[in-house]
Order: structure tokens, then C-alpha cells, then sequence
């Protein structure tokens, strides 16, 4: 009997959900959450463990622990994590039965060097995560940044991930396409993060509470994308203190604990938190003021200001702990970008408005029946939108004036609903299933007056489930089987996305891991592979007349825990895509089903990373490499030929690229941070020379001169490198009391050795010239944060 590889997949998920042993000796189980004592949040990642024995846990993302096949009789539980009092409670366990046992944990006041064993060592020893890193909120704040700190700029730091540019935050991971990285904040999938063209993210960290990074081989429970997963946890908010309403009826059921904000050269941020009845609240809020600044500027010259830009963002959370078992959890997410100018001369008039933005909400309900289960049910809606409009008036002699405008717009409107349950079966089986709906509206228009020469709108379904099964036959194995079913509205298939991990302890302290997975994407950006910058992305469905993206991820490399909160990780991936599309070179504009090209690709590298975690003096060090080759049919012959420009490399492929984050707190008002970057740059098609031609790009032909017109001769696709990429950024912060206030003195310099790293070459084909156009250059900022 002949199996294929999908039969092979559901044949290792039917024997280890059958694995489970009978006539285990009787055993108990205790569960519980862990908060911080002074404001309420949930402690994540802290270890968990009965003292002297061996059997422990970490908690998650939501504070939530729990460990089950414990033997009757008395320990003692504790509670240890970096920057918090050792706790300890003596506990009973009896047979069949459950506890729970929930803590609030308050800070420890220790300083120097001590280094305790946080959750960082459970999850090395029972966490099947390739390819993944927790980054703190410490990590993003205390290390240089472009005026204030940006979770996508840190990321951009790890090995495996890059940027297009120093004008750019979004993430290429692996080879990947930027439109290829889910993000998520909250379980909320957002689909343009970035404000100003990508330099700045739309998320403030004062208000994100953890980060899940996966750079590849993710579990099954992440879908609808092939390369990356950015996984964010909002902050909860303080529960804990009563400032203003203290000893009044409304205090019992709202107040406020302390209000935080920071002032920097581009923008103001403010965010407050508080107890809300049963839970709490948190609320933030940014907006750049340089149109303001610039107003000022033109009232001082008494002159009209025919300009405005500014972005701005808001993020809410609400959480009503309903009983021990029940939460309910509202989020927000608001960010918009706004641009527009008058532009006025004797005989015309142009108008100009362009608004993208993001806006999300979404409700979450997790329910903790007893120690076996946890269920999160959630619904959210997010909305994606692109809108131009250009308006232009003419005037003639007789003062008369005629009018026309032209409109862009694109919008995702994402309905989307899931339930996932995480059941607790054994110590050596965790099984979890989830069910997903996601309804996606998607408008796309361009379009003069009441004539649109594009008209789009359509309605896709996605449906999706999940099994996946994490099975420990033995200490020193763990092996976790997924299997991914998603059906896509437009086709008619459905896709199968099988998924393994596993994980083998060679001895104490060096694992060996690997995954392998099958991953679709059924939404997608139009990419432009000569396009120097991308300001915003046009999301698309994929049409019904082409295939769905897909890759493979095959993952294989090893871990060293060094003790004294070092680590080190060496991995090596292959993705070969059976699918990928880019835009048609070639496309004839009447045929409305051409506008994309179907190709393959394959991307192969190496990472190591060294991190240190704990103590005065933390950070880590990244080395990458990463090979990229691309093949597509552009002429449509049948034949994929090098010498046409078929086959050639990505633009992002990077043979090498080494990062050094340091951050050194020598106490507790003083801390200094360095990170040096040294890369390989981006590919580029690059101009061979030039010819004169009858095809103009000026407003009239000159029949005198017919062949006026200069033209570049470009060489092979993506066939010269820039030069390598290198950069230094320091940073120094002090914590200050301005007016009896806590506050934080930031200092930092970008580009202290004011290297010239080359964004793209200008060529003057008239005067056989060209100039190298550069990014960031030295540049020094500094920011005032403050809390009340």
C-alpha cells in the first residue's frame, strides 16, 4: 500500500494521540496564574517548580502555569524569576485531584549581579521552539533607537532578519517578502504596522507587555503566512493602585494608578492605567507634532501653510476577571497616517489628501474549567485602508475653471473568529484543537470622477482547523505533530499544511531540534521588485486563476544552555517555494487576468546566535547567511532562461551579516546600550549605459529632434550589490526627578561614525554622472520620558 506524505503526517497525529498510557499510577495536578503584587499584571515566563524535585513549569504569555503527574504527598512550590522575591508556599497533593494556587509576586529590591533560574530554563527543557525568541520590553527600551524605541527595529537586529533600508521597520525575514510575516497584537492581525513609510512601527512599547518572535517552523495554530510570526502582548494595566478616587463610591469601580508619557524631537506619547472593577485599564497614545511646529513656523512669516502630515495611534485594553475561571478582555488599536497639500498657480490648482491607517477591536473570552483545559474564544475586527485623492481645477481667460479628480483606494475589512482549546492531558501529552473563520472584504478602486478604470470588490472566505498533539515519551525527547486544514473561497482545493518539531536533550544542557512544515498564504501584496521604497502596501486576494503562495520550511540546528543567563543557538533552514508570485513586467493592461507572474524560489542560510540575559551587562550576538534564488516564466515561452532574466537572486539576498546589541546598567539611574550592524546590501538591476530613442518622457515630441530622448540600458536583473551596509548607534539614560516626578533622560546617536551606507545610485544619463543617494547619517536625539 502506497502512502503520500500527507497520509504519513495523519498516520504519526492518529499514533501519538493514541499514545497515551493506561494505568498510570495515580497522580495529582496544580495549576494556577502568577501577577505582579504591585500592579496586577501577569508574570510571563517565570519557572514554577516543587523545590528539590525536578518537576516544574514556566508560565505563558498570560501568567498561566501548570503542572500535572505529580506523586500524593507535601512539597514545597516555588516561585522564582529575575528581578522578583523568591516565593515558597507548602502545598498537598492528593491523588486524582487539582489545586490551584495563584500568586502575586512583588519586585525584588536586590541589585547587582545575581543571577537566579527564571522560565528561560523550563522552556528550554520542555518548549519545542525552533527558530523562536521572547524579546522583553526591557530589550526593546533600554537599547538605541531612531528617537523612541520600536519593537521592529530590535527585531531587525536578530540574525535572519533584515530591513530594506534604514527608512524601512518592515521585517524581512529569511529571504521572505515583507507581506509574508504575520503580526499580531493581541491575537489581532494587522496588516500595515508602520507610520511615515515604514520608518516608525505603530506600536508603543510602554503599552506592549511581551514578544513572541518566530522566524520559521511554527506550529500550526499560526496560519495564512509563510515565513514569520510576530506574535505581540499588549499590557493589561495597573490594578493595583487607587490615586485619584480613593475612598469614593466611584473608586470601587474606576481610577487611575499613574499616568506615563514621553517628549522627543517627532512625537508625544502619553498612556494612563488603572483598576476597572473586577480587572483593569490601560489606554495609550501618540501623535507627531512637527505640522504644528510647522504652523508656528508660517504664522511667524505670516505665510499661508499649504501643507500638513502627521500620524497617530491609539491602543486600549480592558479586562474583567469575571470569577477565578472566567476573563473577558476588550482590545483597540487606532493608527493613522494623514498627508496633504494645496498647490495654487495662476491658471490651475491641485489639491492633494492621502490616509492609511489601521483600526482594530476585538473581545476575547478565556475560560479555565479546571486544570485539563483553557479555552480562548475571541472575535475581531480589523480594518485596512489605503485612500488618495487628487483634485486638479484649470482656470481659462474668461475666468471660467473646470475640475477633474483621480481616486486610489484599497481596503481589507477582516472579520475574523476562533476558538482554540489547549488540553492538558498528561505530562507527556498536550493536545490543542482550534477551529477558525475569517471573512475578508476587500476593495480595490482607482478611478476619475464617476469613471473608475478599476473596480474591485470581493468577499473571500477562509476557513481553517487545527489538531496538534505535543507528546515527551521520555525526558530527553519531545516531538510535537500538527496538521493545519484550510479551505480558501476562491479555490477549490484544500490545502493541507502537516507540521513536526521535535527536540532531544543530548545532555543536560545541549539540545538537538529541527521542524519541517507546510505553509499557504492566501493574501498577498503586489510587489514591485525594482521598487526603491515602498510607502504603503495594496493587499490582494489571490485570484482564482492562480495558485495559493507556498513553501516549505525544513529547520534543523542545535541549542547550548551556557548557564549565568548566556545561551547560544546554531540553526540552518532551506524554504523551497513551490509558489510565489510578483507583478507581470510584461502584462497586457486589456487582459484583465495577466497581472501577476507564477514562479518558484528556493532560500537556504545559516544563523548563530549568543545571547546573555541576566545581570549588569546583557545583550546578544548574531552572525547570518542567507542564499535567495527566483525563477519565473516572465516572457510566458515555456522556458525559464538565465540569460532572459528568468532566474536570479532576491534582492534581499544577504551572504553575510553580523549584529552586536549591548546594553550595560552599571545601576539602577544609569544605563548605556551600543548595537554595530555590518551587512551585505541589497541587489540591484544596475544601468550598463544609455541610448537615444523616439520614446519620450516629455510633454511634446520634438519632430526636429526625434531622437532627443536618452534612455538607460539596464543589465542583468538584481546582477550588483551596493556597497556593504555598517552602522554604530549608541544611547545613555538616566532616570531624573523633574519636579518630583519620575522621569528618564534619553540620549542616543545614530550613526556615530557617520558611515555613507548606500540607499540607491541617481544616474543623469545627459551628463554620464552618478550619485549615491545615503540613509541615516549622524544623527543625534534625545527624549524626556516622565510618570505621575
Amino acid at each position: 500500500m502506497r502512502f503520500n506524505i500527507k497520509n504519513k503526517v495523519l498516520m504519526v497525529m492518529i499514533l501519538l494521540l493514541a499514545s497515551q498510557v493506561l494505568g498510570q499510577a495515580p497522580s495529582g495536578r496544580i495549576n494556577g496564574f502568577l501577577r505582579d503584587a504591585e500592579s496586577g499584571e501577569p508574570l510571563l515566563y517565570a519557572n514554577v517548580s516543587l523545590k528539590n524535585t525536578g518537576i516544574g513549569a514556566a508560565t505563558n504569555n498570560a501568567g498561566y502555569y501548570i503542572i500535572s503527574g505529580i506523586p500524593p504527598g507535601n512539597y514545597t512550590l516555588q516561585i522564582l524569576m529575575m528581578g522578583y522575591d523568591r516565593t515558597e508556599k507548602q502545598i498537598s497533593v492528593a491523588a486524582e485531584l487539582e489545586e490551584r494556587h495563584d500568586f502575586e509576586i512583588s519586585p525584588s529590591s536586590i541589585e547587582g549581579e545575581e543571577v537566579i533560574v527564571t522560565g528561560d530554563r523550563q522552556r528550554f527543557e520542555k518548549q519545542i521552539e525552533v527558530s523562536a525568541v521572547s524579546l522583553s520590553m526591557r530589550d526593546v527600551k533600554t537599547m538605541p533607537a531612531f528617537v523612541e524605541a520600536d519593537i521592529f527595529r530590535t527585531l531587525q537586529l536578530l540574525p535572519g532578519v533584515q530591513s530594506s533600508s534604514d527608512f524601512s521597520s518592515a521585517l524581512v525575514v529569511r529571504g521572505g517578502s515583507p507581506d509574508e510575516n504575520l503580526i499580531m497584537l493581541d491575537g489581532i492581525e494587522i496588516y500595515n504596522p508602520f507610520h511615515l513609510g515604514g520608518v516608525f512601527s505603530t506600536f508603543n512599547a510602554d503599552a506592549i507587555a511581551d514578544a513572541e518572535f518566530l522566524a520559521g517552523g511554527f506550529p500550526a495554530r499560526y496560519g495564512n503566512r509563510i515565513s514569520s510570526v510576530l506574535s505581540i502582548t499588549g499590557r493589561e494595566g495597573d490594578s493595583k493602585h487607587n490615586k485619584l478616587f480613593t475612598g469614593t463610591k466611584l473608586g470601587e469601580f474606576f481610577d487611575v494608578s499613574q499616568v506615563r508619557g514621553e517628549v522627543n524631537l517627532l512625537s508625544s506619547k502619553l498612556l494612563a492605567e488603572g483598576p476597572l472593577y473586577k480587572g483593569s485599564w490601560m489606554l495609550s497614545g501618540r501623535r507627531t507634532y512637527f505640522d504644528q511646529v510647522a504652523r508656528l513656523y508660517y504664522w511667524a512669516k505670516d505665510e499661508p501653510m499649504d501643507w500638513k502630515y502627521y500620524f497617530y495611534d491609539v491602543q486600549g485594553k480592558v479586562v474583567q476577571n469575571i470569577n477565578p475561571t472566567n476573563r473577558l478582555a476588550f482590545s483597540h488599536y487606532g493608527g493613522q497616517d494623514r498627508i496633504s497639500f494645496d498647490l495654487e498657480q495662476s491658471e490651475s490648482e491641485v489639491s492633494f489628501g492621502w490616509d492609511w491607517g489601521n483600526t482594530t477591536n476585538s473581545a476575547e473570552w478565556r475560560w479555565v474549567p479546571n486544570s485539563k483545559f483553557v479555552s480562548t474564544l475571541s472575535m475581531a475586527n480589523t480594518v485596512y485602508q489605503f485612500d488618495v485623492d487628487l483634485e486638479y481645477a484649470t482656470k481659462d481667460s474668461s475666468g471660467s475653471s473646470a475640475g477633474s479628480n483621480f481616486v486610489v483606494f484599497n481596503e481589507i475589512d477582516d472579520w475574523t473568529i476562533k476558538e482554540n482549546l489547549d488540553w492538558y492531558i498528561s505530562p507527556e501529552h498536550t493536545m490543542t484543537l482550534g477551529l477558525e473563520a475569517k471573512d475578508l472584504g476587500i476593495q480595490f478602486r482607482i478611478g476619475s470622477g464617476d469613471l473608475n478604470f478599476i473596480d474591485e470588490n470581493e468577499s473571500n472566505m477562509i476557513y481553517s482547523g487545527i489538531i496538534q498533539e505535543k507528546w515527551q515519551p521520555s525526558p530527553v525527547i519531545m516531538l510535537q505533530a500538527g496538521l493545519r486544514l484550510s479551505k480558501y473561497s476562491a479555490h477549490d482545493d484544500l490545502y493541507y499544511e502537516p507540521r513536526l518539531g521535535f527536540k532531544y536533550l543530548l545532555n543536560t544542557n545541549l539540545a538537538l531540534k529541527g521542524a519541517w512544515g507546510v505553509y499557504n498564504q492566501f493574501l498577498f501584496t503586489a510587489q514591485d521588485e525594482d521598487a526603491i521604497l515602498s510607502i504603503v502596501d495594496f493587499w490582494n486576494p489571490i485570484p482564482e486563476n492562480y495558485s495559493a503562495k507556498s513553501v516549505q520550511h525544513f529547520i534543523l540546528g542545535v541549542e547550548q544552555w551556557l548557564g549565568d543567563g548566556y545561551f547560544a543557538s546554531l540553526e540552518g533552514y532551506y524554504k523551497p517555494y513551490k509558489n510565489t508570485l510578483v507583478m507581470n513586467p510584461n502584462q497586457d493592461y486589456e487582459n484583465p487576468d495577466d497581472d501577476y507572474t507564477e514562479g518558484t524560489a528556493e532560500v537556504m542560510g545559516a544563523e548563530l546566535l549568543l545571547k546573555k540575559n541576566a545581570g549588569k551587562l546583557t545583550g546578544w550576538l548574531g552572525f547570518s547567511y542567507m542564499q535567495s534564488q527566483q525563477e519565473f516564466d516572465f516572457n510566458g515561452d515555456g522556458l525559464i532562461i538565465e540569460s532572459d532574466g528568468e532566474i536570479y537572486s532576491s534582492k534581499y539576498d544577504q551572504p553575510f551579516s553580523v549584529n552586536l546589541v549591548v546594553n550595560y546598567s552599571p545601576s539602577t539611574k544609569n544605563s548605556f546600550g551600543l548595537t554595530l550592524s555590518s551587512s551585505s546590501s541589497n541587489l540591484y538591476t544596475p544601468t550598463v549605459g544609455y541610448t537615444y530613442t523616439q520614446h519620450s518622457g516629455q510633454a511634446a515630441f520634438d519632430f526636429n529632434n526625434p531622437y532627443s530622448s536618452l534612455e538607460d540600458i539596464k543589465g542583468s536583473r538584481n546582477s550588483a550589490r551596493y556597497p556593504d551596509y555598517f552602522r554604530v548607534d549608541v544611547s545613555y539614560s538616566r532616570q531624573i526627578t523633574p519636579f518630583g516626578l519620575d522621569g528618564l533622560f534619553k540620549f542616543q546617536v545614530i550613526n556615530v561614525t557617520n558611515h555613507f551606507n548606500t540607499f540607491f545610485y541617481n544616474w543623469d544619463l545627459s551628463a554620464g554622472t552618478v550619485e549615491g543617494i545615503g540613509m541615516f547619517p549622524f544623527l543625534p536625539t534625545f527624549g524626556v520620558e516622565f510618570k505621575f
